[in-house]
């Protein structure tokens, strides 16, 4: 269902993978609390200290103080709408803009954001098991953003588009819902892992592929932004043909 204006910012969540730096940390926090957002994960932290976090985050301590720390699995797990961000889409993958992730979050509800680490970013498997991964348009000559930089200017475009959606609706403009809710990436996971156990020992597996074969095989589920009874449909029929194949043999 369509989620209401007040608490789809709240509910927006920042994850931060191999974050390397406090400094960036605490600026990150500050760039949440300039636009409502309030859920900040993070994974595989390289931070030791966080004093520097501290000076950073003016008045938005308490967004550090609630972050948490987890596994990316379990960051990712409950999410409906995970966006990858990189000014380096991997192939396959659908790209939208900072803007048309707020669009469409208005509809799909709070998105997961994901941040790679300051120096590498996200790396293409990870990509590959985002629904969408998002690039903020930018210079030739200068084309990598800070870190909060990036998550600020995602959070203007989220508290733009809720204003936004605010006013029409105040003037009588309704936008319709989603009836069934998107699958979460847990259920994705389940038919990828699936999809893998049905393909081995088979000649698709045995062949010479790259290591990200199986994440460009699943990326189009992603894509397609599939509800969760469409994935526990797939999911049914992939277990038909696991028992037709056990039969067989």
């Amino acid at each position: 269902m369509e989620q209401s204006q007040d608490s789809l910012l709240e509910e927006v969540e920042v994850v931060l993978l191999r974050p390397q730096w406090a400094r960036n940390l605490g600026s990150v926090a500050r760039a949440m609390k300039n636009f409502g957002l309030q859920k900040l994960t993070l994974v595989d932290s390289r931070i030791g200290s966080w004093n520097d976090a501290y000076q950073m985050a003016v008045q938005a301590s308490d967004i550090l103080d609630g972050a948490e720390v987890k596994t990316l699995e379990a960051a990712l797990a409950p999410s409906r709408w995970v966006v990858g961000t990189s000014n380096h889409p991997s192939p396959g993958t659908r790209s939208i803009s900072p803007r048309e992730v707020a669009e469409e979050s208005i509809l799909r509800g709070a998105p997961t954001l994901l941040f790679g680490g300051e120096i590498s970013g996200l790396d293409p498997a990870e990509m590959l098991r985002c629904h969408a991964v998002s690039t903020v348009p930018t210079s030739g000559s200068q084309s990598s953003l800070n870190l909060a930089q990036a998550v600020c200017v995602y959070g203007h475009e989220l508290f733009s588009a809720i204003d936004l959606r605010t006013r029409s609706v105040e003037k009588g403009v309704q936008r319709s819902g989603v009836e069934d809710a998107y699958a979460t990436r847990e259920m994705l996971q389940r038919l990828e892992d699936v999809l893998l156990d049905l393909l081995t020992d088979t000649d698709w597996i045995k062949a010479t592929r790259n290591k990200n074969a199986i994440a460009e095989l699943i990326q189009p589920f992603y894509r397609a932004g599939l509800t969760d009874k469409e994935v526990r449909a797939w999911l049914v029929a992939f277990g038909k043909v696991r028992k037709t194949l056990n039969r067989s043999t």
